[in-house]
């Protein structure tokens, strides 16, 4: 099972352009070992959210690959992060779905319609 640093580092190695954002939120913490649900919350949920309103959807295609290869890697900690912290973050946020739907994998599908159902309870 993937531990935090290694999470965190994937997630900067694979999107290089966070990593400023990504320091200034973790330096005053733990560092590399902060824990990936604020991590991914706070930088790479709210990149997502950034180009889908921005209507940067190649952008924001290329970053939910990165979520579905998380969701797809049998790892249940980075599982658990994809869910909670990036997948949930964005239902939550009230974006158009028809904007959404179609960049998403189908594990993120099957999670995004998880969180949607749930939501409208």
């Amino acid at each position: 099972m993937m531990a935090s640093k290694e999470l965190n580092l994937k997630m900067i190695a694979t999107f290089p352009e966070l990593n400023g954002p990504y320091h200034e939120y973790t330096d005053w913490q733990e560092g590399d070992e902060t824990g990936s649900h604020v991590v991914f919350e706070h930088i790479l949920a709210r990149a997502i959210v950034f180009f889908l309103e921005g209507k940067q959807y190649g952008k924001a295609k290329i970053y939910l690959d990165f979520v579905e290869s998380l969701l797809a890697s049998g790892d249940e900690y980075a599982i658990n992060v994809a869910t909670v912290s990036v997948i949930e973050y964005i239902v939550y946020d009230e974006l158009d779905e028809k904007d959404i739907l179609p960049l998403l994998g189908p594990e993120s599908l099957k999670t995004w319609r998880a969180y949607d159902a749930w939501k409208r309870k």
